[in-house]
């Protein structure tokens, strides 16, 4: 199963869109679209009657804004929203999501409250252990697990490179990996880079409707 993200460049990049059985980790810098790909992912879900988890540890869930794309205030009631506030709400909502039988589970963002609540080695093991417990769940399950994350400014010799946040330890659960950039802000245009597997490249555009393909491409 495959739920579109509702750029077709985007799916063919992705092998099809957000696929079911598979965790995918999608990172960026604030504003490059990682939150509206979600609405979308969210929106696409509920309009085939399938049903949704949307774990917000950030402060990031619009429910208007899920309407305006999916058209109808209807999809949010196939679209179960958890606003976990510390680590154990985050992990608890898996549990939650198997209980309600979701094809679709998105967490935005993964790291933040790990970040916060965790330090040193612990950190990463505590994410590492998270993630395990996502990618079993989407194997089992066939639900599409996706994550979102941040990325951090990495000092080196000369200018400094971005890099996910603790992309090491995500890495190892993640079965498919997209960085998303950020074009033209002002006029609603992105690039998402695939990097697990490598390759792949999908110019897209947020619009009032969400993630779409962009005019002329």
């Amino acid at each position: 199963m495959f739920i579109p993200t509702g750029s077709k460049a985007l799916d063919a990049a992705l092998g099809g869109g957000a696929r079911g059985g598979f965790l995918t980790d999608v990172y960026g810098e604030s504003g490059s679209g990682k939150s509206q790909l979600c609405f979308t992912l969210c929106a696409n879900c509920a309009r085939t009657g399938d049903r949704a988890m949307f774990v917000d540890t950030a402060g990031t869930f619009r429910p208007e804004r899920i309407s305006e794309i999916a058209g109808s205030s209807n999809a949010l009631d196939r679209i179960a929203f958890v606003r976990a506030l510390h680590t154990e709400d985050q992990i608890a909502a898996l549990e939650k999501a198997r209980d309600m039988n979701v094809q679709l589970l998105i967490i935005d963002t993964l790291t933040s409250l790990f970040s916060a609540e965790y330090a040193g080695p612990a950190r990463h093991l505590a994410v590492m252990s998270h993630l395990h417990d996502l990618s079993l769940f989407a194997i089992t399950s066939g639900c599409a697990v996706v994550v979102t994350n941040m990325i951090r400014n990495v000092p080196t010799e000369g200018k400094p490179v971005q890099r996910e946040y603790l992309g090491s330890s995500v890495s190892i659960y993640s079965h498919a990996k997209v960085r998303l950039e950020i074009e033209n802000a002002a006029s609603g245009q992105f690039k998402a880079i695939m990097i697990q597997p490598p390759g792949k490249t999908a110019l897209f555009s947020i619009t009032a409707l969400g993630v779409s393909d962009r005019p002329g491409v």
